[in-house]
């Protein structure tokens, strides 16, 4: 399952450290199945080895269906909007996340105990550390740990059957309803589908589409553009709570004639946010993005990326005083530049590109 026992054991041990105190488990980003699960398979392994951990998020949930999918699965989080929790936290740790940074000041300099992503690997301080880009989840990297605990100590059987119902389905959701998973990737599912209900699964991909999302859809659909395989769209103004139909809409836009990527961007409170689709396994989203916006918006870049599919998070004040929509020109002109200097170079003849060396 792309983990062996010994992996588990280190980890256990990095919470061990913390026995009899409590810490917590951030959920960074907009809260989606993958990181909520994997946030509480990590809340179950810390409370083996004695360290009792809350699920912190930090922005609203917006997609129906994630709504549905906490509700449904009884997923307990606490939002933290301007402060922490009044607790005595000694500990944290960050999963389905590249930068572990947070977004809110710590209340005190807290050690942080685990990082757990499957993204690409950045540099972290963490006690452990499992950056692993071979997974299409990070449920897939919890459901190997929760394996090697349910082996070693009996599990209450209905957390159980709900955790392993969100793990899987936060493999579900990553990997594109499975196109995209690898043999770690199935493996996991094959372990944890002992365990799932396929009747609270159903009730969860069976939510209905939001009305915003077809609003936003219809407006990304009349605003766009299409060059060499790009589609940039714009999805126009969008509030927090409707932010994850931008995801959403590219999704869908993936599927159209002609398109390879597709690049879809919002405008929620002042920052403009960009949800990357493609079909390239080539493709480098992280790369991509963080070349084609750099000479625009200047280094660092808020991005990242896994395979085939990437984010970026740009404020508008730093398009020089642009308004929404002219912010979003220089984005799109941003990212089709880009995109052209990565496709100038494929239109080179079949006799030149052999005499490159391989990479």
């Amino acid at each position: 399952m792309g983990n062996d026992s010994s992996r588990t054991e280190v980890l256990l041990r990095a919470l061990e450290r913390f026995r009899g105190q409590r810490g917590f488990v951030a959920v960074l980003g907009s809260p989606d199945p993958d990181g909520l699960a994997s946030a509480w398979a990590l809340k179950v392994l810390a409370r083996h080895a004695g360290l009792e951990m809350d699920i912190l998020t930090f922005e609203e949930i917006s997609r129906p269906d994630n709504h549905r999918f906490v509700q449904l699965l009884d997923v307990e989080f606490h939002r933290v909007q301007e402060a922490f929790p009044r607790r005595s936290y000694r500990a944290y740790a960050v999963v389905d996340r590249q930068n572990a940074s947070m977004p809110v000041p710590l209340p005190r300099r807290l050690p942080l105990v685990a990082h757990i992503d499957h993204h690409s690997p950045t540099p972290t301080p963490a006690l452990f550390r499992q950056q692993d880009v071979s997974v299409g989840s990070t449920s897939s990297l919890m459901a190997a740990h929760l394996r090697w605990l349910a082996e070693q100590a009996p599990q209450d059987p209905a957390e159980m059957c709900r955790l392993s119902t969100a793990l899987l389905y936060g493999i579900r959701t990553d990997t594109l309803d499975f196109v995209t998973a690898g043999p770690a990737d199935l493996q996991a599912a094959a372990f944890l589908s002992q365990h799932a209900s396929q009747e609270l699964t159903r009730a969860i991909v069976e939510t209905p589409l939001a009305p915003s999302f077809l609003e936003t859809l219809a407006h990304a659909i009349g605003h766009r553009r299409l060059q060499d395989g790009l589609l940039v769209a714009w999805a126009g103004r969008l509030g927090v709570q409707n932010r994850d139909v931008i995801g959403q809409t590219a999704d869908f836009l993936a599927r159209m004639a002609g398109v390879r990527t597709v690049v879809v961007v919002g405008l929620v409170s002042g920052n403009y946010v960009g949800s990357l689709r493609s079909k390239d396994p080539d493709l480098d989203p992280y790369a991509f993005l963080d070349d084609a916006l750099a000479p625009r918006v200047g280094r660092p870049v808020d991005c990242g990326g896994r395979t085939f599919s990437g984010g970026f998070s740009v404020a508008l004040s730093r398009l020089e005083g642009a308004g929404p929509e002219e912010g979003f020109r220089m984005l799109e002109e941003a990212l089709l530049q880009g995109w052209s200097r990565r496709v100038v170079p494929r239109r080179r003849s079949p006799r030149a590109s052999r005499r490159r060396p391989i990479p």
